[in-house]
């Protein structure tokens, strides 16, 4: 990756994340970022120069330096890890959208429908179909990952203990 192809993969990348910029009385910028780290630079985030990241001390602490970890790797041109396997990414996301579905007034059954097809979820009785459970805990999932269950998530915790509480 060149420095001028780095420079507008940051530029990309920032104009997503960062939620304000100010510049200080000595020169320097200082970006508010969505994960709520504060970026300190000489040059507005862009180029080779020195950064510092200041981090909060909250309950979110560790979810923040998750953050500087992946920003950093990015800062270098490498990719970030992934938080987590593809398995469970699909899941959430599987999760989010049946939650949404059901805000909007879906069925479980649609669900399935939309997700399986309507020859597999025929083929079974809805009432005590492996399929209805399935959606149905999916549902319950993305609704709980919505209910501040994407902290959990994030610190590294199980959403299912958090529900049990």
């Amino acid at each position: 990756m060149t420095a001028r192809s780095l420079s507008e993969a940051e530029h990309a990348v920032f104009d997503q994340i960062i939620l304000e910029t100010r510049r200080g009385v000595r020169g320097r910028y200082w970006s508010c970022i969505r994960s709520g780290l504060i970026v300190v630079s000489d040059d507005a985030l862009t180029g080779d120069r020195a950064r510092a990241v200041i981090v909060p001390f909250t309950p979110d602490w560790s979810i923040r330096i998750a953050t500087a970890e992946r920003l950093k790797r990015v800062w270098r041109g490498q990719t970030p890890h992934a938080l987590f396997t593809l398995q469970r990414r699909k899941r959430i996301g599987h999760a989010l959208r049946t939650d949404d579905a059901r805000q909007t007034g879906a069925r479980l059954r649609d669900i399935a429908v939309a997700y399986f097809g309507a020859r597999r979820v025929a083929d079974e009785p809805w009432k005590t179909s492996a399929l209805k459970a399935q959606i149905a805990r999916l549902a319950a999932y993305g609704h709980t990952l919505v209910n501040d269950g994407y902290r959990q998530l994030l610190r590294g915790k199980s959403t299912a203990r958090s529900r049990r509480k």
